[in-house]
Parts: structure tokens; sequence; C-alpha cells
């Protein structure tokens, strides 16, 4: 991605958490200090511009988490991903806050959705596997992910410190039934 190009999804995440998604292409563009053209040259529509933003953040949240592999789903793996997430989100809040915005108003298109699930797929047979095996319990694979990513996403709101972050890790492996 050019430096163009990171100028504008950042201009608009700034704009879309202050001013909301209704924001003008062209408050944005001038933000970015493009011009409007510039902007639908990179990003054709509004549409493909917060698809943009959102595919770029959980890229971004992805790579900070360990990859899942065929190994088993124990505490010691589930924790490098928690911790992976929490820095990654401690260290980008506007990113996290804008991924879960246009997550949650459902501004994101199937097709952004589709390309996100395609990155999440190893973690979630990840945890479908441990599901299976007996590892952790819960009610489905996303139930697990949901808690998991809910628990952290606390730990971020009441700002915890790494000690009270970790009880609350130790909460969530009782909560799942992973052992020790």
């Amino acid at each position: 991605m050019s430096d163009r190009d990171t100028r504008i999804l950042e201009a608009a995440t700034r704009l879309f958490l202050r001013d909301g998604v209704g924001v003008s292409t062209a408050r944005i563009a001038a933000e970015a200090g493009v011009s409007n053209g510039t902007l639908f040259n990179v990003f054709p529509t509004k549409q493909a511009l917060i698809d943009g933003i959102y595919t770029a953040a959980k890229r971004a949240m992805f790579a900070a988490l360990v990859h899942s592999g065929p190994a088993p789903l124990d505490r010691a793996r589930l924790y490098a991903n928690w911790q992976g997430y929490l820095a990654w989100a401690r260290a980008n809040p506007d990113q996290r806050a804008v991924m879960h915005l246009l997550a949650e108003a459902g501004l994101v298109s199937e097709a952004a959705r589709n390309e996100m699930d395609t990155l999440a797929a190893p973690h979630a047979a990840w945890v479908h596997r441990a599901l299976g095996s007996g590892a952790i319990r819960g009610p489905s694979a996303s139930f697990v992910a949901k808690l998991v990513f809910f628990q952290i996403d606390l730990v971020i709101a009441e700002d915890l410190p790494d000690p009270q972050a970790d009880l609350a890790f130790a909460m969530l492996c009782n909560a799942l039934g992973l052992a020790e």
C-alpha cells in the first residue's frame, strides 16, 4: 500500500470516528492532502473506502495473532494470541475502534466480510478442533471466538494493567475449561 493510500485510510478513520461515516469524501480527501479525484482513483466508491478501512484493520489485527496451525489449542497458544491482539489494539486504538464501528453498523460489504472470514478460517478451525477434542468447552466456535475478543475488548475498555489483564485471561480460561 502506498503512502498516499495509507494517508487516505488514516484520514477516513479519523473523520469516521470523530464525525461519523456520513462524512463526505471531499472532506476525507482534503484531510488526506489529496484531491477528491485521487481518492476515487484509489477507492472507486465510498463502499470501497469503507471496505478498505475495515480490511486493513482486520489484516493488521490478524498479523498480530500467532498462526494457529495444526498444533492443539492450549493455554500458552491462546495467551500468545491474547497478548498479540492486546498489544495491537493498544497500539492502534483508532484502527480497532473503526473496525468495530464499521462492522457493528453493518457497513462492511459481504465481499469484504467473506474475505476476512477466509483470513479467520485457520483460527476458527483451531477453535473447532479444541471444542471437538474437549480441550475447551463452549456452545460453538463462533461463541468462543466472540467471548475471547469481548474479554480482550473489556480489558481495553477498562484500561486494565497487565497483572489485571492476566487475571481476566485466567477468568476466560476458566470459563472455557482450558486447563493450565
